[in-house]
């Protein structure tokens, strides 16, 4: 990305002045030259239209990157100056002018050597040429900004006017009629902010606007019923879900741990310690699927609480990548971990943010394919801390017609066939936890490749 720095702008602003100077020069050398009838009228010349061709090549440059910091950004940066109103800017635009035509008149008359001359005229012209580039720049921003006649007095005023007595913006200032609309649209607005207390009384209201006022607390009657019961909904699944898990986890105790005494027993039978076995393995899945079901409940219903500090993001991705090497050992898989040498500080809740981290760590740990990269990344963009881990699937990723599931929804896997050990919750408890910390979850999926990110706003 090519940046447009204060080093190259200054660089061109020292230029364009130089040329200008040397344009203004030749201009009051030949006058000087013809007055005495002197030679020397090509040099100056000369001088005189490489200052011209030089000071609007430069000119046109910063004309270029007003306001911008680089060729990618679009963004328009104003400064103090653009501060000032249009009009009044303009004011003191065209007194400058004058002043600059009042000068340049005084200096034809007043006696001078050459020499004496081009210094005078160097000194004028160069002060000239920063207020001049003060304002043109000013100007030049504000029309790539689209503020050149939005910024004035005279619009300001206009608009003021036309909210007084068109859009009833003023109620003790406009028609019966401009008034009730008025009242009926801030209503509005302040139900679509979630104020959905807010109600008209109708009896205020005349005509076509007391049916308008009248369906609109109809509609906000309506949105507050059809939100609350939607909570209440919300509530009754999340406690339905905790309370049936919270039951199962009683007689599921009891199983592992009898589970875990027939492990102790010296049974000979070979079948028999088979069954024991897969008893275990189904009794821990059991377990943890119960777990599982009873956080995302707690994450997802906004029931947890959270102990937001500033953590240093690379140390805990360092901590969570070191737990994880056995594992991906163990299934040939070779994790490859690019992360800053300097510290990287976000604001999270370090327990709930390691949760999530970990979810997608154990995700790729289960279902990456064998004998593969693992890619763990984290870039600092637009002050913004982005971790990404990408790995190729074992198994084809669902679809559903044209469009693919999202893989964040719950009980949702990367293989349909529910043989795995997975219970299609970790996904969404690691999003859900990323949103209630302030972060940004997302998924990328691009035939096998599996890449998911976690975006946290980066701390000075």
């Amino acid at each position: 990305m090519k940046e447009f720095s204060s080093g190259k702008k200054g660089a061109a602003i020292v230029m364009h002045q130089m040329f200008l100077i040397m344009m203004l020069c030749g201009i009051y050398g030949i006058g000087y030259n013809l007055r005495r009838h002197i030679g020397g009228l090509g040099i100056l010349s000369l001088f005189m239209v490489i200052g011209m061709v030089g000071s609007f090549v430069f000119l046109a440059y910063l004309t270029g990157v007003a306001g911008r910091r680089s060729e990618e950004d679009a963004t328009i940066y104003l400064t103090w100056i653009d501060k000032i109103y249009t009009d009044i800017q303009m004011v003191l635009f065209v007194a400058f002018i004058y002043l600059v035509l009042f000068l340049g008149r005084n200096l034809h008359d007043i006696q001078f050597e050459l020499s004496g001359l081009m210094v005078a005229v160097g000194t004028v012209g160069y002060l000239v040429d920063v207020v001049f580039l003060l304002f043109y720049m000013s100007i030049v921003r504000r029309v790539k900004n689209n503020t050149l006649l939005t910024h004035s007095l005279i619009y300001q005023a206009g608009s003021f006017l036309r909210r007084v007595f068109i859009s009833g913006q003023n109620p003790r200032l406009c028609t019966r009629k401009a008034r009730e609309r008025y009242e009926i649209q801030h209503a509005i607005e302040k139900i679509a902010a979630g104020a959905l207390d807010t109600t008209l009384d109708v009896e205020q209201f005349h005509g076509q606007e007391r049916g308008i006022a009248a369906s609109v607390n109809n509609i906000r009657a309506g949105l507050s019923e059809a939100i609350q019961e939607r909570i209440r909904n919300e509530r009754m699944k999340a406690d339905l879900i905790t309370n049936v898990s919270h039951d199962i986890k009683t007689p599921l105790t009891s199983i592992v741990n009898y589970v875990d005494l027939l492990k102790r027993e010296n049974l000979e039978n070979e079948n028999a310690r088979n069954y024991i076995r897969v008893l275990d393995e189904k009794s821990q899945r059991l377990k943890q699927l119960t777990e599982d079901l009873v956080e995302a409940s707690k994450i997802s219903s906004g029931n947890i609480q959270l102990d937001m500090q500033t953590i240093d993001l690379v140390e805990l991705l360092y901590q969570t990548g070191g737990e994880f090497n056995e594992r991906f050992e163990a299934r040939g898989l070779t994790i490859v971990t690019k992360l800053p040498h300097n510290s990287v500080m976000i604001r999270a809740d370090g327990r709930q943010l390691y949760r999530a981290i970990e979810n997608l760590y154990t995700n790729a740990a289960k279902y990456a394919l064998e004998n593969t990269r693992v890619y763990v990344d984290l870039e600092v963009e637009e002050n913004n801390a982005v971790f990404r881990i990408k790995n190729i699937s074992k198994n084809p990723l669902p679809e559903q017609g044209a469009a693919r599931k999202d893989l964040t929804e719950r009980f949702v896997r990367g293989e349909e066939s529910r043989t795995t050990e997975g219970s299609g919750l970790g996904l969404s408890i690691a999003k859900n936890l990323t949103q209630l910390m302030g972060g940004e979850f997302a998924i990328l999926v691009d035939g096998d490749l599996f890449a998911a990110s976690i975006t946290f706003a980066v701390v000075a």
